[in-house]
């Protein structure tokens, strides 16, 4: 199918085989404009957010769902609030008649253009809840639902391939928590640049090291290029990255990503790899932290069985994971376990980039327009719920999602698509 419709260029690669130092600084750059400017967006919406409100949501779908689970513990130790992160149809289906009417509900997502994510928004607002968007798409359905938004559009460019969706719309929500910590006395007013000051460092951190790893990087993956199935194991702040770093494997290179949490794979996966001689590769996700001995642990019955075993952590790395897997992948510096979402966004990522180059995928999204066009009409308009059903939109026709898809549209709730 053609690359030159416009709904293609979504999917067009900006970084080249090797990064370089001006790829470090233009990231590094696009951070620091977020951490000097959004919260300022967010002081525009004081009056809304600094309530007491007697439950707090964060609704999402994919890497947007992912970035709210990322940080939802760095995000009750900044607020003091425990936050219930939830995926959009399970919000809509199942959670949203226990919602008490006083909750603040943050619908995230990066394009705003997912159908069951802008379903959230407005039932949440039937049930009587204050919505707020956080969104990197200033016009989209999702903007059109709520008057309450909170919108910064990252550069695309800046980021690593297939990462720019989850560690922005995580870093959207990281400075709201510190805002939400500043109003409610949670964090002392002069120590929020100290916190700006650790976000842009870590997020350094975590670009550096793919930049140092690189060439490790490329190995494992070229000698993985004929495997279909990547585990992913991790446990507390590093449970979510599993989801991450299984879905930037699907997505980028059509390979099956399976997620574990660290207990439990030595409970059920094992089943799967102690009868089969297949060398799987599988990553494990624990920097300096509480897993470390129960990682170490499953890394050693990993070896024992022949498999491919990659470990993701910081540095200095363990002591007790020192040596424990056949590739270490170890951040430049310290890197606080909460915070590790800054680094792996970036090396899972860049993982699938070259999986997907070896195997000769990088080009290869769609094998017809019809595919094209029946993926946006299941993703982007499936039909919202009766209680909403007025709020939704009639289906484009189908020359005009194939050319465009769902970006560069805009939507009028009470005038359809325009």
């Amino acid at each position: 199918m053609s690359e030159n419709i416009p709904a293609m260029h979504y999917f067009k690669r900006e970084k080249s085989e090797n990064l370089t130092h001006d790829d470090l600084l233009s990231y590094v750059n696009e951070i620091k404009n977020v951490c000097d400017h959004f919260p300022n967006e967010i002081e525009n919406l004081k009056t809304v957010i600094d309530k007491k409100y007697d439950k707090l949501y964060a609704v999402g779908i994919g890497d947007s769902l992912y970035s709210a689970e990322s940080i939802k513990l760095g995000f009750w130790e900044d607020t003091g609030i425990q936050m219930e992160v939830l995926e959009s149809q399970e919000f809509n289906n199942y959670y949203l008649d226990y919602m008490p009417e006083n909750s603040l509900v943050f619908i995230c997502s990066g394009g705003g253009s997912a159908a069951r994510t802008v379903e959230s928004s407005f039932l949440a607002q039937s049930r009587a809840a204050t919505v707020v968007a956080v969104t990197l798409s200033p016009e989209s359905r999702l903007t059109a639902s709520t008057e309450n938004v909170l919108c910064f559009s990252t550069q695309k460019e800046a980021f690593i391939d297939g990462s720019r969706n989850y560690i922005s719309l995580a870093l959207l929500l990281k400075l709201i928590g510190i805002k939400i910590g500043v109003w409610n006395g949670n964090i002392p007013l002069d120590e929020t640049q100290e916190k700006y000051d650790r976000i842009l460092k870590t997020m350094e951190i975590g670009f550096q090291t793919v930049i140092s790893n690189e060439d490790v990087l490329k190995e494992i993956m070229f000698k993985a290029k004929h495997q279909t199935k990547f585990y992913f194991l991790g446990a507390g702040p590093c449970l979510t990255l599993t989801e991450y770093g299984a879905a930037k494997f699907m997505e980028e290179a059509a390979a099956d990503g399976i997620c574990q949490q660290l207990e439990e794979y030595g409970h059920e996966q094992y089943w799967v790899h102690n009868r089969r001689a297949e060398g799987d590769t599988i990553f494990s996700i624990c920097p300096a932290g509480k897993s470390a001995q129960r990682c170490a642990e499953n890394l050693d019955e990993q070896n024992f069985l022949n498999l491919n075993t990659v470990l993701l952590t910081t540095s200095p790395i363990p002591d007790v994971l020192v040596d424990r897997a056949k590739y270490t992948i170890a951040t430049t510096e310290f890197v606080e376990e909460k915070d590790y979402w800054m680094v792996a966004g970036n090396i899972f990522a860049r993982l699938a980039d070259f999986y997907t180059a070896y195997i000769g995928y990088s080009e290869k999204r769609f094998q017809t327009e019809d595919q094209f066009v029946e993926h946006y009409k299941t993703i982007h308009y499936s039909r919202f719920l009766p209680e909403v059903a007025e709020f939704d939109i009639p289906y484009p026709d189908d020359r005009t999602i194939a050319e465009r898809g769902a970006y560069g549209l805009k939507f009028n709730s009470s005038e359809g698509e325009q």
